[in-house]
């Protein structure tokens, strides 16, 4: 068994190794170079980790990485160290051809076509200032060399500068400066017409050694340097966002050659030529106070100044943008010119309050000119509603005639300003001790009593400042300043100075009585002082002081008895009794600030009114929308009834209008007693009441037309609807359709009534309040109007009465509100049981 397994153990071991022989050959794996050559077979496999490198292989293997060339070099070395070992022949050398440069592809320029439009005009910008230069040149040579230049900057929130260049002999001999800021709230006009002081910017005056000193306005340039910045500023090519603008003013001469940016929207830089305006011809030079600022207000309407040649003239005058209006600058010639434009200033922050208008001009040089300014609607073509004039001599070392205080006290002036505005705003900050505070007030006064004995000019005539009333009448220069801060009340002032507060009543009649204690006149006990006597009064031609308002118009006619008043009369009324035992009379202002009285038939104003302020028609000032278009409404049909209120009627007179409220109020009290419970003491004091109004109608009724309308008798049924007293008599409210004019309105309404007026209209004409001829009655109205065209409806103008008092414990429902039914509450849930 052991032989038997050895035996089949060396055969099969033999045929493995049979079959084995029996196999063939693997082939070797050829390796290549990039190139695609055949690497020799003993060199084994090329690197597998190579460098990122390009360079060329050397035996002719093409182009591969460094890892690659030192292989193959080493290999080529070691075969050539082998004896007897034949050397690789090496490939033939190719000589690479030349490659042709390559051609640029072309470039997309999307800019190419802007440059060219953009180099075109250039080259014609261009043109423009060299023709504009050509023109320079040829005035230049006429003025020879002498000329001033005006360089300004405003900014979007009203802050800006202006600089003035002079120049001589082609040099720059004098430089002027001054900012301003038009946006500062400005206080409002004082009574009097007195403008308060206006706060003053950063100024200077540069000459000689003293040019280009200063680091605040334009350079002290000539224009020939600044026409060469121009003319470079012209030949540049502009970019997409940028723009160029080119100028002349009229005389040819050009004033802007500058570029800005368009992707800044608020004050964009301007780079380039910027001059506001140019003035051919020597200038007469600026002195050191020349600074200072002749001030006008309206005022000064119609008057001739005389200022010094550079000197500013600001004019400040009442306005409201808000309405429409705007002062507008129509002054002709080149001796002023208009700095900057003309501002305005809210004089409150309530939305649409007036404020002043300022235009601020200056001299240029010598001759004379005439300011003149126009208040209107640049919108509308329609003449100006106000025209502020002004003629103006500017002389060359001349003084302003409005010149406020004396030069040589200028810079003291300036430094006590300075100071009190320290002051006074360190006190709004400060927290004093009761003995700190007394000192600091002291101190105030001081300096404010030093600036006040200033600006008066330091008592010479031809320094001192004047102020005046109210009604334009000047104090006299003695009596100083008025006071600033005054009361809201409005009053006669003595010694026909107007009307005012009665601060300035108190400081007037103290003065008044210093000077007759002075001698001027010696006042008897209670006497107003500077009364005349009777006979003065007569021989003065019986004038009637200024400022004096009397109910009807004018104190000759009495309106009581319908008779004229004595001069005795009169004299009592305006001076009491012997010129001195009572004092004048002070009636109620009609109007606050009135001073033209409406017509007694147009009746009162309207009560509720618009807010805004307008200029109102027929010369009665300032008032709102609602109050013009009541007094145009009254005027045209005063137009087109010339006898309006002149007869046809009751005469006109205060009494219209205190006999039908006294009839009303008859009215309503008998309506009253019938329905309410008096005691017996009270039933008294109302009778007696109720008796006192009736003698009050009969005394004012003698000899009156009856106002109520004389047609005929009501019906009973509509008195039994309408009882007497709940409704106004002679008046109905009427309601009419849209959009019909007021000629419309009137012709529809006489076609139905004949003689019937409207004295009120409201909503645009759709409702009115109109007045009965005494040929109708209010039955008869109605029923005349109700079929008339255009008529909505007619009523009664009802009047509100008192409900009557019921018994019981307070008071029951008023007017119009229902009395609510007792309220019964839902039972409250029970628990279960």
């Amino acid at each position: 068994m052991k032989i038997t397994k050895l035996i089949l153990s060396v055969l099969f071991v033999t045929l493995g190794l049979n079959l084995q022989a029996a196999e063939p050959a693997k082939p070797k794996r050829i390796f290549k170079a990039p190139n695609g050559k055949e690497f020799p077979a003993h060199w084994g496999q090329p690197p597998l980790r190579q460098t990122r490198d390009l360079r060329i292989l050397p035996g002719g293997y093409g182009r591969g990485s460094g890892t690659w060339a030192r292989w193959i070099q080493e290999n080529l070395d070691n075969d050539a160290k082998k004896q007897g070992a034949k050397p690789v022949p090496a490939p033939p050398i190719a000589v690479d051809p030349v490659a042709p440069r390559p051609v640029n592809p072309p470039v997309f320029d999307p800019g190419a076509k802007a440059m060219e439009q953009a180099k075109k005009q250039a080259k014609e910008d261009t043109a423009k200032v060299q023709a504009a230069i050509k023109i320079w040149e040829k005035a230049k040579a006429e003025s020879k060399g002498n000329y001033s230049y005006k360089v300004s900057f405003t900014s979007w929130v009203g802050f800006g500068n202006e600089t003035i260049i002079v120049v001589e002999n082609n040099k720059v001999t004098e430089r002027r400066y001054r900012s301003f800021n038009r946006r500062r709230p400005v206080p409002a006009p004082r009574p009097g017409g007195l403008v308060p002081p206006q706060p003053e910017g950063d100024s200077y005056l540069e000459k000689g050694a003293q040019l280009g000193k200063n680091k605040k306005g334009a350079p002290a340039k000539t224009l020939d340097e600044l026409y060469e910045i121009a003319l470079a500023t012209a030949k540049k090519p502009l970019k997409e966002f940028e723009r160029r603008y080119i100028r002349s003013d009229k005389q040819g001469l050009l004033v802007s050659c500058f570029i800005m940016d368009r992707r800044i929207a608020d004050d964009a830089p301007r780079n380039g030529l910027v001059v506001s305006s140019i003035t051919m011809g020597k200038v007469s030079a600026a002195s050191n106070n020349g600074g200072d600022a002749t001030r006008l207000t309206v005022e000064d309407n119609g008057k001739t100044i005389t200022v010094k040649a550079g000197q500013r003239i600001e004019i400040s005058l009442a306005g409201n943008p808000t309405t429409g209006f705007t002062w507008n600058d129509k002054t002709v010639g080149d001796v002023l010119s208009l700095s900057g434009k003309v501002s305005h200033r809210a004089g409150g922050p309530a939305l649409g309050a007036p404020g002043m208008s300022t235009a601020s001009y200056l001299a240029n040089k010598t001759g004379k000119a005439e300011i003149v300014l126009e208040y209107k609607r640049v919108f509308e073509q329609k003449p100006p509603l106000k025209t502020f004039k002004v003629t103006v001599a500017v002389v060359k070392g001349g003084t302003s005639s409005t010149k406020p205080v004396a030069g040589n006290n200028q810079a003291r002036i300036a430094e006590l300003k300075k100071e009190i505005a320290r002051l006074k705003d360190f006190a709004r900050r400060a927290r004093f001790t009761p003995e700190g505070l007394a000192k600091h007030n002291a101190k105030l006064a001081e300096l404010e009593k030093e600036l006040a004995a200033l600006q008066a000019g330091g008592g010479k005539p031809e320094n001192t400042k004047v102020y005046r009333a109210p009604n334009g009448k000047p104090f006299p220069t003695h009596w100083g300043q008025p006071p600033l801060r005054q009361t809201r009340d409005l009053r006669p002032l003595p010694g026909g100075y107007g009307r005012g507060s009665g601060t300035w009543a108190r400081w007037i009649q103290e003065n008044l009585d210093k000077d007759a204690a002075n001698g001027e006149g010696k006042p008897g006990h209670d006497k107003q002082t500077g009364v005349p006597t009777f006979e003065e009064w007569v021989k003065a031609g019986k004038k009637i002081p200024a400022g004096r308002v009397f109910i009807g118009g004018s104190p000759w006619f009495n309106e009581r008895t319908g008779q004229r008043r004595s001069a005795e009369e009169v004299y009592k009324m305006l001076y009491g009794k012997a010129g001195g035992g009572n004092k004048p009379i002070r009636p109620k202002p009609i109007r606050p600030g009135g001073r033209k009285p409406y017509p007694a038939h147009w009746g009162a104003p309207p009560r509720l009114q618009t807010k805004d302020l307008r200029p109102l028609p027929g010369g009665y000032g300032m008032g709102s929308s609602t109050l013009a278009n009541w007094i145009k409404q009254n005027m045209d049909m005063d137009a087109k009834d010339p006898n309006r209120g002149k007869g046809g009627g009751p005469k006109p007179g205060a009494n219209n209008e205190e006999l039908q409220k006294l009839r009303q109020e008859i009215s309503r009290m008998k309506d009253f007693m019938k329905r309410a419970r008096f005691t017996p003491e009270g039933l008294e004091r109302f009778k007696a009441r109720l008796k006192k109004l009736e003698d009050r109608l009969a005394e004012l009724t003698k000899g009156e037309v009856s106002l109520q309308p004389q047609g005929k008798e009501l019906s009973n049924a509509f008195v039994a609807k309408h009882p007497d007293g709940s409704y106004v008599k002679g008046r109905l409210m009427v309601g009419m359709e849209k959009d019909m004019t007021q000629e419309e309105i009137e012709k529809t309404l006489s076609a139905a009534v004949p003689g019937i007026k409207i004295t009120k209209s409201m909503f645009n004409g759709t409702i009115l309040v109109v007045k009965l001829p005494h040929t109708h009655n209010e039955e008869q109205a109605m029923a005349a109007l109700k079929g008339a065209k255009g008529v909505r409806y007619s009523e009664l103008d009802g009047v509100v009465g008192i409900a009557p008092v019921r018994p019981g414990v307070g008071p029951n429902a008023g007017i119009g509100i229902p009395e609510l039914p007792p309220r019964i509450d839902r039972p409250a849930p029970q628990p279960r049981r």
